[in-house]
Parts: C-alpha cells; sequence; structure tokens
C-alpha cells in the first residue's frame, strides 16, 4: 500500500499542492525567513513567488519594513534563478 503524500495549501493563492512543491517560511519579528524547524510556518508556491502583486500582498500582510521586504523580494529571485 502505498503512504500518500502530504497536501499544504498556500498562504497567497489558497491553492493546495503537495507539500515538496511549495516552500516554507516562517515568520518572526516582522521578519520572513526559511523554515528553521520552530515555531509556526506557512507556504508559497512557485506561482505567488513570482507573482508580484502576491509577493506585495504578503509584505503588507506580515507588516514589513522596507529592508526587510528588499531582502525577502531578494531572497525569492534568487530561489527562482537556482530553481
Amino acid at each position: 500500500m502505498q503512504k500518500n503524500e502530504p497536501i499544504r495549501m498556500c498562504i497567497a493563492c489558497r491553492e493546495r499542492k503537495p507539500q515538496q512543491k511549495l516552500l516554507r517560511l516562517q515568520e518572526k519579528n516582522s521578519n520572513i525567513f526559511p523554515y528553521s524547524g520552530q515555531g509556526r510556518s506557512f507556504y508559497l508556491c512557485s506561482g505567488c513567488r513570482e507573482n508580484e502583486k502576491k509577493v506585495k500582498g504578503l509584505i503588507k500582510r506580515f507588516r514589513l519594513t522596507s529592508e526587510d521586504s528588499e531582502q525577502f523580494v531578494k531572497y525569492l529571485k534568487e530561489l527562482d534563478r537556482n530553481g
């Protein structure tokens, strides 16, 4: 019997996808960074990572400062380049 793959929901588009296809992040002290293994986290799909409007919505939702938001956008662009 084959074990089912976990399904998670993207925080931006609310679309459900297999956990392996989503990016896991967490927010702490108004900063978003990769999941460290402790605390609460959220998932972001590749389509929303590339969508500028969705990224701006996340920045507004988490009330990131301009410096933190630039760092977050830079991190997402780096992920897209590396695949």
